[in-house]
């Protein structure tokens, strides 16, 4: 292939140009005659001093080891169409991704800042999890292998890549494949090269685009390879937030090294305009409301209900009220110490922006845990003990509506009674890996928490691979669930109470029989983690969403995909049935929120007004209103006959991460990033700051396009 322009590779890839060469292959421009467009055909280069005997083995080897990357299929992983064998070498066929590497960026524009590092590093940690699942490792992951295509951003080059679980070495012969520089030191002595090698590639790649040289360097072949097996890679200057992440992708043990899930929670937080040591833009720093202008006016007015602003501190300084109830585990201190930031997997924090707060009055709120004075979101120097310290994740409400529950970063669920709006128990989660039983650890971040029908039970995940349920009389837990293999982001019961639906990174969801504690189905979903599933309230269909654009709906009891449902832009964050279960309600961080027709699968409205990503979506009992929420701040409702927005909800100073109404209709809870809890009055708007004057605010959010 060295100079055939025009020619034909497996009789209907004709090259057209060349376009790159590395030291492993060539690629050419090229067209498929059949299909009659344009692909990228990439000529594996074998080493050189190969006998006969030797080249075959590494050919064979290397054909098996490209289709087992055309399997791969993710959009930040570039799609393999074919991989044939011409004058006795591989060649892959790939999609041609316009744009440029990485590596010619870096080129040209020198380091970049760390914030746009940190959301290259969470895109192409999205593409590995899809691969390591498959078990296929690059081994080869640098600059040049990431190429930059407009918001995408591709990983490529699996040509060399690693099955996991093969048994003949590339390396037998003393040749090494890859680029020394972002080589694993396990790869580089020659021993079994993992998923983590990956990683530490990855963790090479982003000090290099953030300090604009590679961690480690030497004058000859040897002494790079000296210092990356012996010394530490050099101090970073510029990487900011991301230091700690660089070192933890570094460590030279595999088995020290971060995961890919802890990676992602990593980098996705430095991504975030909020995120750990970063202070937000100018522009951010401006449309995020401190509380004293909470009640301002933001906008116009346009069509929509008003709502007074005043809102009640509850459990502030001025009313400290201690848990009633404890938990089995020991209680947090009074001031827990902050765990590590996170950004949850089922979130894409490096999508979301703190985004303009929509015009609107604000309606009555009580605010279940101390309100964040800092617009920058650190933590208050003395919070008190019955606050949550950390971004909170999820709210639910029992069944009789007496009770609340909400899930945080800071390890704990907080149960709160809703007519006092005291906190009535501190529930403190453990850790447990695998079949091993929950150790005395705290876990790191509580991700969801969800009570069943008849109220007994509340059920909670966080960031290992157990969920624990807790008995609501005792809060004592239970036997814990144990079966899947990465963090569990959110947790469902069915209408009967019957079975949990558990959604997992490990690219699956769970169905359990609660009674027997046991898995009865598992559920795939191969396009990334697994965010959030509802069932629907005849129990029969369950809808999941994953991390990505699409919603597929599962029948329960054949544990068969029914439908998949297509049109959103962005990942797709939450779900959740209408009343009748006639209309499925999903929310993206595309901004819409789309309402579906179950039977038909056909999109019957797409509701606009959010200014940033949509987190949560939640349906009224009455069936007749929806409850939104998202990075830019705001609750909104919306009626579903209309499709238009009646209310926006504003007062929290960040990203609203979940919202769930009462059993009666008439409360409206949701979850913020800036530690608190809010219960809203839907009905009335009305009520009052704890030792302030009642302060009321006007403003009526803008109306939505109905689609």
């Amino acid at each position: 292939m060295r100079d055939e322009h025009g020619g034909l590779i497996g009789g209907r890839y004709r090259l057209v140009e060349p376009v790159g060469q590395g030291g492993m292959g060539r690629v050419w421009r090229g067209r498929d005659e059949r299909l009659e467009r344009q692909v990228a055909v990439k000529e594996v280069l074998l080493p050189p001093g190969l006998d006969a005997a030797e080249r075959e083995l590494m050919l064979q080897r290397m054909m098996r080891e490209a289709r087992a990357a055309a399997g791969l299929n993710h959009p930040g992983i570039v799609t393999v169409h074919d991989v044939v064998e011409h004058e006795g070498a591989p060649v892959i066929v790939m999609e041609l991704v316009p744009g440029q590497s990485l590596a010619a960026v870096l080129r040209q524009e020198g380091r970049l800042p760390a914030a746009r590092v940190a959301e290259i590093g969470a895109a192409v940690l999205d593409a590995l999890a899809v691969a390591h699942a498959a078990r296929v490792v690059h081994r080869d992951l640098k600059p040049d292998n990431i190429l930059m295509a407009g918001p995408r951003v591709v990983l490529t080059d699996f040509g060399i890549a690693s099955v996991a679980d093969a048994t003949t070495a590339l390396t037998g012969t003393g040749t090494v494949l890859g680029t020394p520089a972002y080589m694993a030191p396990e790869q580089l002595e020659g021993r079994g090269v993992t998923a983590a090698a990956d990683l530490w590639s990855l963790g090479a790649t982003l000090y290099a685009a953030v300090e604009g040289r590679p961690p480690f360097s030497g004058d000859t072949l040897t002494a790079l390879y000296v210092a990356i097996l012996t010394q530490d890679p050099a101090p970073a200057r510029y990487a900011g937030p991301l230091a700690d992440v660089l070192t933890a992708l570094l460590v030279k043990d595999p088995a020290d090294r971060a995961s890919l899930a802890q990676a992602t929670r990593a980098l996705a937080d430095c991504a975030a305009p909020d995120g750990p040591g970063r202070a937000p833009s100018p522009k951010a720093a401006d449309r995020a409301p401190s509380p004293k202008a909470a009640g301002q006016d933001r906008a116009p007015k346009a069509a929509g209900r008003n709502r007074t602003a005043p809102a009640t501190v509850l459990d502030s300084p001025s009313n400290p009220q201690p848990a009633t109830a404890a938990a089995t585990a020991p209680a947090p201190p009074d001031t827990p110490a902050q765990p590590a930031p996170r950004a949850l997997g089922r979130r894409t924090l490096l999508l979301a922006g703190l985004g303009a707060v929509a015009a609107a009055a604000v309606p009555t709120a009580y605010y279940l845990t101390r309100p964040r004075t800092d617009p920058h979101g650190r933590t208050p120097a003395a919070a008190p003990p019955t606050s949550h310290t950390a971004t909170v994740n999820r709210v639910a409400f029992s069944p009789d509506g007496k009770s609340l529950a909400s899930a945080s970063d800071d390890r704990t669920i907080r149960l709160w009674d809703t007519t006092t709006a005291r906190t009535t128990a501190v529930l403190t989660t453990y850790t447990g890996t695998g079949t091993e039983a929950l150790s005395l650890e705290p876990a790191g971040y509580v991700t969801s928490a969800a009570f069943s029908p008849d109220g007994k039970t509340l059920a909670s995940s966080n960031d290992t691979d157990v969920v624990q349920l807790w008995d609501t009389d005792t809060n004592r837990t239970r036997i814990p669930l144990i079966g899947h293999k990465d963090a569990v982001e959110s947790v469902a019961f069915s209408p009967d109470g019957k079975i949990l639906v558990t959604c997992s990174e490990d690219l699956t969801a769970r169905l359990w029989d609660v009674a027997a504690g046991r898995t009865t189905a598992v559920l795939s979903a191969p396009t990334g983690y697994v965010l959030a599933a509802a069932f629907s309230p005849d129990g029969k269909t369950l809808a999941i969403c994953s991390r990505s654009r699409i919603v597929r709906l599962w029948d329960v009891a054949t544990a068969r995909i029914t439908a998949t449902l297509t049109g959103h832009t962005d990942e797709v964050q939450s779900v959740a049935f209408t009343p009748d279960g006639k209309t499925l309600v999903t929310a993206s961080l595309d901004r819409t929120v789309v309402l579906w027709d179950v039977a038909t699968g056909r999109n019957t409205a797409t509701l606009t007004g959010h200014t940033e990503g949509i987190l949560s979506v939640v349906v009224r009992p009455d069936g007749k209103t929806l409850a939104t929420a998202g990075y830019d701040q705001t609750v909104r409702l919306w009626d579903i006959a209309t499709t238009r927005s009646t209310a926006t909800f504003t007062g929290h100073t960040g990203g609203v991460m979940s919202v769930a109404f009462s059993p009666d209709g008439k409360t409206l809870a949701s979850g913020s990033r800036d530690h608190t809890v809010r219960l809203w009055d839907v009905a009335t708007g009305r009520g009052q700051i704890a030792g302030q004057p009642e302060v009321r605010a006007t403003g009526t959010p803008s109306p939505p396009t109905a689609g």
